[in-house]
């Protein structure tokens, strides 16, 4: 194990606190209120970008995938995890004075009750105040834009309509 500063132990108790707090828990003050959330798959916060910027962008975020708050709807095709069935395992997480690093596989399942594991990387840099300034949000964006994102309903041909 590293021998790691106060401040890398500082990053690695709130990389840790975003994943393993109660499910009440703000997990928005871990963040600076201009902080900027990168995620790899354009889809997810509100849509359309992969930088989302400041701290209501990242409350969006938060608060569910694909910026739905946790509702399943057939007009956009989401069928977001229900994050009270998260489960981590094989956790790794590291840190490097203003940065750390946590990687895991999730296990959930979707409001729409389909099974869902992912493997997320997530690179934080933090600020002096100890909040994170910069997320990276590494995952396999394939297999979640195919089980969270592509969920349309199949309408059925009427050819005598």
């Amino acid at each position: 194990m590293p021998d790691y500063s106060e401040t890398e132990l500082r990053n690695i108790a709130s990389v840790n606190r975003m994943f393993e707090a109660p499910r009440d828990f703000d997990r928005a003050t871990l963040f600076a209120d201009d902080a900027v959330w990168w995620n790899g798959l354009p889809m997810v916060g509100r849509g359309g970008r992969t930088e989302h910027k400041g701290i209501d962008e990242i409350r969006a975020i938060l608060r569910g995938s694909g910026g739905q708050g946790g509702a399943r709807t057939a007009e956009t095709g989401v069928d977001p995890y229900d994050k009270a069935t998260f489960r981590f395992e094989d956790v790794v997480v590291l840190a490097d004075g203003d940065w750390a690093m946590r990687q895991h596989t999730m296990h959930s399942t979707t409001i729409g009750g389909q099974a869902y594991t992912n493997v997320y990387c997530f690179v934080y840099r933090f600020n002096d105040e100890g909040l994170i300034q910069y997320l990276t949000e590494h995952w396999n964006t394939w297999h979640a834009e195919r089980v969270l994102f592509g969920n349309y309903p199949v309408e059925p041909a009427h050819p005598g309509t």
